[in-house]
């Protein structure tokens, strides 16, 4: 069995990935930021605020999902380090409170 901690790695670098994948396939979603060298205090909200509209969300219907897809959902948010994840080198050029919550 894996420690929390291993757990909560493990899925801030799933989460890391899947959203490296997402912003490169898509570069408009993300817009950049004006001084990419400035602390961004409000990235790792604005970063959980943007991935759970993405992932809460059908992209065919822009609908919510059902409720207890967004519940699980939530869950695995609980085990994400976004402070870490807000301050991945891959994004800390990105706006992430300028980011659009749902699919283009």
């Amino acid at each position: 069995m894996e420690s929390p901690e291993l757990l909560r790695r493990s899925a801030t670098d799933g989460i890391a990935d899947w959203l490296h994948r997402l912003v490169e396939d898509m570069p408009d979603l993300v817009p950049t930021r004006s001084d990419p060298t400035a602390e961004d205090p409000t990235a790792p909200v604005s970063l959980q605020r943007f991935v759970h509209g993405i992932l809460t969300t059908n992209p065919e219907t822009h609908h919510s999902l059902p409720d207890i897809y967004i519940f699980l959902i939530e869950l695995t948010f609980g085990c994400l380090a976004w402070d870490a994840l807000a301050h991945e080198p891959r994004f800390h050029r990105l706006d992430w409170y300028g980011a659009r919550l749902t699919y283009p």
